[in-house]
């Protein structure tokens, strides 16, 4: 009996769970590898955020570039002071922005696709607008440095703050020894991924397993932004297509994909 396609669904958070149950409901069953799983800084990190958000006085523009942040921040802020404008890199956290604090909140975004996306597209929006006093910058533990360096090189007094802890993802030995090895007999996977990090994480997960690689980049990658499709096919992946954060239009490619 041929071995059905495997799906791999790499996104974090609830929305991968969120992903999964939408292919399921369609009779595709997926592997539910989330690049890093999401927790808070430890205990003095934590009460150093809590510290800085509880007095905004002094802050202008607070940027939360991706889910983890919002939901990670939401942790301590129920509500913003209204002197506070937010921005962030998409529509997808935009929406999950809105979902935590309102309608009402000041908030700043690119419109569009994911490929109107990311922090050059927000950029392109901020720097009309003059440089903000003081830029709170929430992010994980690593990486995005661009837009700081931005905000710094017009005047802007920027603060990075680790609001959350990215732990990249390892596979269990039954992953590993059930799942891939039986798969590699098949056809290569689809794998969904949403960014350059998680591709760093993807194939440092797969490390311990020979093989798996060539067998893994001959599959198809759906993603979401033109930095990642370089970043994949710096990987060794050649079939790579572009889609946006909607679950609709990422179930059509997986879907398409399949047939």
């Amino acid at each position: 009996m041929a071995l059905q396609r495997p799906v791999i669904l790499m996104r974090p958070g609830e929305a991968n769970n969120r992903l999964a149950n939408k292919l399921q409901k369609e009779g595709i069953t997926s592997w539910r590898w989330p690049a890093f799983r999401i927790e808070l800084p430890t205990q003095v990190g934590c009460e150093l955020v809590q510290e800085r958000l509880s007095d905004l006085d002094d802050v202008e523009m607070v940027i939360l570039p991706s889910p983890a942040a919002v939901a990670a921040v939401a942790h301590w802020m129920r509500e913003w002071p209204k002197h506070i404008t937010l921005a962030t890199v998409g529509e997808g956290t935009a929406k999950v922005i809105r979902a935590a604090w309102g309608d009402d909140v000041r908030l700043i975004y690119p419109e569009g696709d994911a490929e109107s996306s990311g922090s050059e597209a927000l950029w392109e929006i901020l720097k009309s607008r003059g440089a903000p006093s003081r830029v709170l910058f929430l992010r994980g533990q690593t990486g995005r440095e661009w837009l700081p360096t931005q905000f710094r090189s017009i005047g802007s007094d920027v603060v990075t703050m680790c609001a959350y802890m990215r732990v990249p993802i390892e596979l269990t030995p039954d992953q590993r020894n059930n799942d891939i090895l039986l798969a590699m007999h098949g056809p290569s996977p689809i794998v969904y991924i949403t960014s350059t990090d998680a591709v760093d994480a993807l194939f440092h997960a797969i490390r311990p397993i020979s093989e798996v690689r060539e067998w893994l980049t001959k599959g198809t990658a759906i993603t979401l932004h033109p930095r990642i499709v370089d970043r994949l096919k710096e990987a060794g992946f050649t079939h790579i297509e572009v889609t946006s954060t909607d679950d609709e239009a990422v179930v059509a490619h997986i879907r398409a994909n399949l047939a």
